[in-house]
């Protein structure tokens, strides 16, 4: 069979139900907590105008934060229970808490409602969708991840315009705003839920299985593959690319989203049109979009960890470049670069953890590679505050760009741990 026939009968009508659903599913969760950056304005000058930036963007960092660390659990439960179960528990639980969110006033309830329950949600149906599509597509799986995680940018440019444009209608304000956007989620997730089918099993691997069961009791049958799941996982575990990759990423992730929160404010402190700082975001999410589809096309024929190095690196040195710009022209091209940089990233990061990972354990390896970003990606957005006020953008420039740097250096490290040859297709 050709490698034509292998990708067709890879990407079957079901493979791209799956791989639909992802994107829609990323679309509502990763897409709309990036337009955390209007929330946070709009709660300073309203719900929350007695309390301080830095405790108001600590919503965004929980949220983060908890988005990230569940997926170890999410991707885990994945392998155990299948993903229907979480799709659900995770769509209704993101509903509910949007919902509940138009309901708050003080700090605490935003804090439960948009901070944890938002972030625990989202993680349990995240995740699992995006590892199902690995346990779909394995040849050209860094495609297939870079497609669903253009879902994230997509809603990354329309959830800031729409919840921005809706906001500042008087006859909606901010409860409809958000109710608004939990009756936009509900066919969106619903849609997900019902994609989310794992592959079909060869009807020779069923034959197998029940040839299994009548040589032997189900009792042992269930230990034994609860013994050979438990050893693949801790094997997994103990891979020094493994290690390596996740401690990639949790350098990586310390300064990778300060520009994506922080375009705005250095367009307004430059004296740029308070118009077009707005559009910043947006720019860097429509770029970080061509950026999670087209590396993942490079990196299925050049290398996983080859084209994930590149694009780490990349970004570093982009982000070290940030304050020399001086023109709006040169704002708008900055965030797109910066935007298509990192976008490789995130898309890459994922097909890499996926290449490490034996099947029985994909939920595993993408939840652990997510889940060691968790700490870095919250504390994130208090550092970078910290440091803009403190210092101003050019050290954040630096700490943005340092943490890239090192990230990919890690990230050699994890791909020379695979295959020591310079020119080798990792």
């Amino acid at each position: 069979m050709g490698s034509d026939e292998k990708l067709q009968s890879e990407y079957t009508p079901r493979a791209w139900l799956v791989i639909s659903g992802a994107a829609t599913c990323l679309f509502c969760t990763v897409g709309f907590m990036n337009s955390f950056g209007i929330f946070q304005e709009y709660y300073a000058t309203n719900q929350l105008a007695q309390s301080s930036q830095s405790t108001i963007a600590w919503l965004g960092a929980i949220s983060i934060f908890f988005l990230f660390s569940i997926s170890v659990v999410s991707g885990t439960m994945l392998d155990v229970f299948g993903p229907k179960l979480l799709a659900y528990i995770g769509s209704l639980g993101t509903i509910f808490a949007v919902m509940m969110t138009s309901l708050c006033e003080e700090f605490y309830q935003f804090f439960l409602a948009q901070g944890v329950l938002l972030g625990i949600s989202m993680s349990l149906v995240t995740w699992p969708m995006l590892a199902l599509v690995g346990q779909h597509i394995k040849r050209k799986r860094a495609l297939a991840m870079g497609i669903v995680l253009a879902g994230s940018s997509l809603g990354g440019v329309i959830w800031p315009i729409a919840v921005d444009k809706l906001l500042k209608i008087p006859d909606i304000g901010f409860p409809w705003t958000m109710r608004i956007v939990g009756f936009i989620m509900i066919p969106c997730l619903s849609f997900s839920c019902v994609a989310a089918k794992p592959p079909i099993i060869p009807n020779a691997a069923v034959e197998d299985m029940d040839h299994s069961r009548g040589s032997s009791t189900d009792n042992a049958i269930s230990q034994t593959k609860d013994t050979d799941r438990k050893t693949e996982a801790i094997a997994l575990l103990r891979k020094p690319e493994m290690q390596l990759l996740c401690g990639a990423m949790f350098i990586t992730y310390f300064g990778m989203f300060s520009p994506f929160f922080y375009t705005t404010s250095f367009s307004v402190d430059k004296g740029f049109p308070s118009s077009f700082g707005f559009y910043t975001v947006s720019i860097v999410n429509g770029a970080s979009f061509f950026g999670r589809i087209l590396p993942g096309i490079v990196a299925d024929k050049y290398g996983k960890f080859n084209c994930c190095i590149v694009s780490t690196l990349v970004a570093g040195l982009v982000a070290l470049c940030w304050t020399r710009v001086e023109s709006v022209a040169g704002l708008g091209i900055w965030s797109a670069a910066y935007g298509f940089a990192s976008g490789g990233i995130l898309s890459l990061q994922q097909a890499c953890a996926a290449q490490v990972a034996t099947p029985s354990t994909l939920g595993l390896a993408i939840g652990s590679v997510s889940g060691s970003t968790a700490l870095s990606a919250m504390a994130n957005v208090p550092i970078s505050g910290a440091l803009v006020e403190k210092y101003g953008y050019l050290s954040l420039s630096i700490f943005s760009g340092i943490s890239l740097l090192l990230g990919g250096v890690l990230l050699g490290a994890a791909r020379l741990a695979q295959n020591r040859k310079l020119a080798a297709i990792v």
